[in-house]
């Protein structure tokens, strides 16, 4: 194993940062840490790092007590959102400033530098940069940097910090992409923090989603968003559309007014809803069209049923929404594919019409 995180515990004051977290993470996984502000993730990972100490429980690198040992004793490399480059130093200084503060006993030579430096900016693809400064690189170019800087000193284990927070979209999903791909190389021991749900599903192995201090579901990507545990899994994994439903006589029919404290709860995703201009089948809910964007080849559409005037979210087809909007927008039907029923006795079942 690689890491195991026993029982662990941090507060600040009176606040329960986390509470009790157990946690196995497989040598070469690559783990993310997700969930929203506040959820322990960043905590988590500072512990792990040995930059946070907490109040109670242990961290065990493959198969030894790390607990106490100080963060540069636990070989590890940290790559934080915002690069935390030298200003000052070329790129090729910042990349070999681990290796040169080694004690002079473990202190590689300048040749045996200069190769590894060299190796890893091929690595990471910015070759040729050596000698600017990171002033002259771009966003993507600096993380690049930070994460060779990190790797430079051989860690048993990588941690991201929000790696890619502080970048715009575009660079962000190639270099995660890039991270996959360089993972895959190097079978490094590597966990992640993000809130970037997107992000998490992309590139991780499995998937740690935390809440309020405390883990709610472990698992792959596809595990935690095909079967999330709870309501807040599946409500923090995508946008979802909530629905109240009955009972009667066995039959499953949809309530739109107020919930009743027995009454079940539809969990739907925006995919799962299909829009028709009529009620062919009988199984459609009367709703009109509020607004609706495009979004390259699907269509974000925003209704609002008739019966209980309650928004709903659908993502459909470029096709089925050019189909669709030469009808009456405000006289439509959407029909619900599939969904996840949360009972209250907090059961969940599969819902497909």
């Amino acid at each position: 194993m690689g890491i195991e995180i026993s029982n662990v515990s941090k507060y600040f004051g009176d606040f329960a940062a986390l509470d009790g977290i157990d946690l196995k993470i497989p040598d070469g996984e690559l783990t993310a840490l997700l969930g929203p502000s506040g959820s322990g993730k960043t905590t988590l990972l500072r512990i792990i790092a040995g930059l946070e100490t907490p109040d109670q429980g242990s961290i065990r690198f493959f198969g030894e007590d790390a607990t106490q040992k100080r963060t540069r004793d636990r070989k590890v490399g940290f790559v934080f959102q915002h690069y935390a480059l030298f200003k000052h130093m070329t790129i090729f200084e910042n990349i070999a400033f681990g290796l040169r503060i080694r004690p002079r006993k473990s202190r590689p030579d300048k040749e045996t530098i200069r190769a590894k430096v060299e190796r890893l900016l091929d690595m990471v693809q910015l070759n040729g940069m050596a000698r600017r400064f990171p002033s002259e690189l771009s966003g993507g170019q600096k993380q690049r940097v930070a994460l060779a800087r990190a790797l430079a000193v051989e860690p048993k284990v990588l941690l991201l910090d929000e790696p890619f927070g502080a970048l715009d979209a575009k660079v962000r999903q190639e270099l995660r992409r890039w991270l996959r791909y360089l993972h895959d190389e190097l079978h490094i021991t590597s966990v992640f923090v993000t809130h970037d749900q997107e992000e998490a599903l992309e590139v991780s192995d499995r998937i740690v989603i935390l809440n309020k201090g405390g883990i709610e579901q472990i698992g792959t990507p596809e595990e935690v968003y095909d079967n999330p545990v709870n309501p807040f899994v599946y409500g923090f994994l995508g946008n979802v559309n909530l629905f109240h439903a009955r009972f009667e006589e066995g039959v499953l029919s949809l309530r739109h007014r107020e919930k009743d404290d027995g009454d079940p709860t539809l969990f739907i995703r925006p995919h799962d809803i299909s829009i028709a201009p009529d009620n062919a089948d009988g199984k459609g809910i009367a709703a009109r069209v509020l607004t609706h964007k495009v979004l390259g080849n699907r269509v974000r559409v925003t209704l609002k049923t008739l019966e209980g005037d309650r928004e709903a979210e659908a993502e459909i087809g470029k096709k089925e929404w050019n189909a669709l909007k030469g009808n009456d927008l405000d006289a439509i039907y959407l029909r619900i594919l599939e969904a996840k029923i949360y009972a209250p006795n907090e059961t969940w079942s599969d819902y497909v019409i």
